[in-house]
C-alpha cells in the first residue's frame, strides 16, 4: 500500500497554521502570507488543494481550521524541525540564531526512523534551542509551567526565562548579548509608562537592563516563588 505524504509547500503551511495557533493568534490568509512570504493568492491556492486533501477547512469568517489529519500532519513536522535546531545546535555546534533557519532545510528530509532515534538521543522532556518542548509545544509550558509573556510580569516579582521568539536571528543575538537564553533567571525592577521594562538578570551584577515591548513580547517566563 502506498503512504500519503505531503508535499514541502504542503508541510510548510501546516506547520506554519500550528505555530500561529500555538502562538494564540487567529490563523487567516493574510497572516500565512506574511509568515511564508508568498502572494495571497497563492495561498487561496494552497488552501484548496489542502481542503480537498482533508487537512483543514476554511470557516466563512476566514479562520483557518486544520482536521485531524492536518494536526497529525503539523504536529510530526515541528517535532523533526525542533530535533533538527537540537541536532544542529547540540551536537554540530551551530549558533542558536542559525538553528531556526537552518532547520527549516533539513526537517523535510529526516525519516520517521531518524526522527524517533534522535528523540531517544535527546530525551522525551527535552527542549529545542529556543526554549520549547519537544513534545507538546507551547501548550504544555503553559500547562505545567504557566508560561507567560514578560511584556505580562509583575513588578518586583522574579522570573525564569522559558522560550524565546525563534525565527528572528538579529533578536536572538540581541538575547545572546545580554545572556537571555532560556533557564536565565531575571527580576522584574520598573515598568515604564511606554511599557519599556528594566530588569536585572541574575549573574550580571545590580545593572539594569531596559527591554522594549517588541523584545518582551517575545520572551515567555515562569514566575519563581
Amino acid at each position: 500500500m502506498r503512504r500519503e505524504t505531503t508535499s514541502v509547500s504542503q508541510e510548510d503551511y501546516l506547520k506554519a497554521i500550528w505555530e500561529i495557533v500555538q502562538e494564540e493568534q487567529v490563523p487567516i490568509s493574510a497572516r500565512l502570507a506574511e509568515d511564508l512570504s508568498v502572494t495571497p493568492p497563492a495561498v487561496t491556492a494552497a488552501l484548496k488543494r489542502m481542503a480537498r486533501g482533508g487537512y483543514l477547512r476554511v470557516r466563512r469568517d476566514g479562520r483557518i481550521e486544520l482536521s485531524a489529519k492536518g494536526k497529525s500532519a503539523a504536529q510530526h513536522l515541528v517535532l523533526r524541525h525542533r530535533l533538527a535546531e537540537k541536532l544542529l545546535t547540540d551536537v554540530i555546534g551551530l549558533e542558536w540564531s542559525r538553528a531556526h533557519e537552518e532547520a527549516e532545510r533539513l526537517e523535510h528530509g529526516i525519516s520517521p526512523e531518524v526522527s524517533r532515534l534522535l528523540l531517544e538521543r535527546f530525551g522525551r522532556e527535552s527542549r529545542c534551542p529556543h526554549g520549547v518542548p519537544l513534545l507538546g509545544g507551547m501548550s504544555q509550558l503553559v500547562r505545567k509551567h504557566g508560561a507567560i509573556r514578560l511584556s505580562a510580569a509583575e513588578v518586583g516579582r522574579s522570573y525564569e526565562v522559558l522560550r524565546v521568539y525563534e525565527k528572528d536571528p538579529r533578536f536572538l543575538e540581541f538575547l545572546d548579548a545580554r545572556k537571555l537564553r532560556p533557564g536565565a533567571r531575571l527580576r522584574v525592577i520598573e515598568r515604564q509608562y511606554d511599557e519599556t521594562m528594566a530588569v536585572v538578570v541574575a549573574g550580571q551584577g545590580s545593572a539594569r537592563m531596559h527591554l522594549g515591548k517588541p523584545a518582551t513580547e517575545r520572551i515567555w517566563v515562569r514566575r519563581l516563588p
